[in-house]
């Protein structure tokens, strides 16, 4: 049976074996190490998604989840352009020196922590992104990733009061104090998706809000105690060749599929990365086209493998 296949499950509510989402992180113009851009520019909205990635997604009537940071619902022209967007989801994005009522420039790097800001600092910017996504769009948003992944012990709590219904910051495998972001660590947080203890958003609990981890696998299973001193394996066109890519997401249908909910592939990255010059990982054209054939060759991979391509939100019907 294909890895996809989802003949299995059609008996049974035409409920699918597996579902992708691809959720994407969408910023201002970055350049080399994550420096923003000065003057503040939106090229990765305007021809990233506008010229880019909406007609590829189309192309395959694949949904995008497109995650909002604030300098882009602060920007017109980039609001103008999600205004005429059809077939995706809009989310939300935090990086929390943007999330201010004062419209002040972002500093040359965002590099705060979500989980790192009081109790009170962090329910307030989550109140004025989720207020700004609200004016911008005329809808309230209902999909949210932390910056960095910052997400911390306040934070699901602050999302389900203000009427979020998934979250997508949890990297199975990966512990962030390795890369200078102290004591976060999702080493051992499930890859397929849960409904979280609200203070210690890595481990199953009772919170109202779906977490849909990205999918994240290590570079050795059979030995988890030397994997993690290795790169995990990130379901992200961003690096690497379309066979790793498409081997990631083999490996995640295979050890998951069986069980009475579809296995789910969530896939990321970041808008700046399919334009070159506007983040560090594509500073050609050829660099950028690279991610985007990756991209391209994982949504054909899901149309070959009947895989329906979801927004994050699509997700929860099958975990209520």
């Amino acid at each position: 049976m294909p890895a996809g296949s989802s003949s299995a499950r059609r008996g049974r509510r035409d409920v699918p074996d597996v579902l992708l989402c691809v959720g994407i992180d969408c910023e201002c113009d970055k350049g080399r190490g994550w420096l923003v851009r000065a003057p503040l520019s939106f090229d990765g909205m305007t021809r990233g998604i506008g010229e880019r990635l909406q007609p590829l997604f189309a192309r395959y009537r694949a949904k995008p989840t497109y995650l909002l940071s604030p300098e882009v619902l602060r920007d017109p022209r980039s609001v103008e352009l999600l205004r005429t967007l059809t077939g995706c989801e809009l989310g939300t994005h935090l990086h929390g020196e943007c999330a201010d009522a004062e419209p002040t420039p972002p500093p040359r790097v965002t590099e705060a922590v979500q989980r790192d800001y009081s109790r009170e600092v962090e329910s307030g910017k989550l109140a004025f992104l989720t207020e700004l996504f609200t004016q911008a769009l005329s809808r309230p948003p209902r999909s949210f990733r932390a910056g960095r992944f910052g997400i911390g012990p306040n934070t699901l709590e602050h999302l389900a009061g203000l009427g979020y219904y998934v979250d997508s910051s949890v990297t199975p495998h990966l512990d962030w104090s390795a890369r200078g972001v102290a004591d976060l660590s999702f080493q051992d947080a499930p890859s397929q998706p849960y409904f979280p203890d609200p203070r210690e958003p890595a481990r199953p609990g009772g919170s109202s809000v779906l977490e849909i981890p990205v999918t994240i696998r290590p570079r050795l299973p059979g030995l988890p105690w030397m994997s993690r001193r290795l790169e995990q394996r990130w379901l992200r066109p961003t690096h690497g060749s379309t066979r790793s890519l498409l081997r990631t997401a083999r490996d995640e249908i295979a050890e998951h599929r069986g069980h009475r909910r579809p296995v789910v592939l969530n896939a990321m990255f970041h808008n700046v990365e399919v334009v070159p010059g506007c983040s560090p990982y594509a500073h050609t054209e050829r660099a950028a086209a690279g991610i985007l054939g990756r991209l391209d060759a994982l949504l054909a991979f899901a149309r070959r493998q009947e895989i329906p391509v979801v927004g994050l939100t699509d997700v929860l019907e099958h975990f209520v």
